[in-house]
């Protein structure tokens, strides 16, 4: 299996650059549907909070709004959304309620010095993680995805910045698109997340 060189940039520069602060709270899911919509409505948005808007927008809008949780939502690669959730948290129902279709999950937050693994989800489960190994061909907890870790290997040493860096590789190795400055300043869908939702 051939893969595409590292990205021309950063991955975790990029979301310094353009991120708005996003590094005190990045939570992305690359979701395996063509359908944002449809996505949407599983997350079981406010469709009436509808926002057509780029990222600095769609933050300013989420400190507005009442709502625990909002997405910022819109095309990815060909096959795959993105999904910028905010007030959300890893294993929520919500990400467990997108179906039967790989979700990919990355959960960050720098000033606390957390990052989750680079989580799987499947139908409702969390189905382990494809974070890199330490080592080339070193361990994983699904072996299946080694073919996309080449030159991808954390190390010993940890280091958020880096770590981040190559799960976002990882991530953009399996859908075939990196993030980049278009990425990044395109206008996507922002909703906001009745509370009334997932209250259980």
């Amino acid at each position: 299996m051939t893969h595409p060189q590292l990205p021309a940039e950063n991955q975790w520069d990029l979301m310094i650059a353009h991120g708005h602060g996003l590094q005190n709270g990045f939570h992305g899911l690359w979701v395996e549907s063509g359908n944002p919509e449809e996505m949407s409505r599983l997350l079981r948005v406010d469709p009436g909070s509808r926002l057509e808007c780029d990222l600095e927008t769609a933050m300013e809008e989420y400190g507005r709004v009442r709502e625990r949780a909002a997405v910022w939502i819109g095309p990815h690669a060909p096959g795959w959304t993105h999904v910028l959730a905010f007030g959300l948290h890893p294993y929520h129902p919500a990400i467990r309620n997108l179906g039967k279709r790989r979700v990919f999950e990355i959960f960050c937050r720098e000033e606390l010095g957390e990052l989750e693994p680079l989580n799987l989800y499947y139908d409702g489960e969390q189905l382990g993680d494809v974070t890199p190994p330490y080592d080339e061909g070193g361990d994983m907890d699904l072996p299946e995805y080694m073919p996309h870790t080449p030159g991808l290997e954390l190390g010993e040493t940890r280091n958020l910045k880096q770590d981040m860096h190559f799960m976002a590789c990882m991530v953009g190795r399996i859908t075939g698109r990196f993030t980049d400055r278009e990425w990044w300043t395109a206008t996507r869908a922002f909703y906001r997340i009745p509370d009334r939702s997932w209250e259980t």
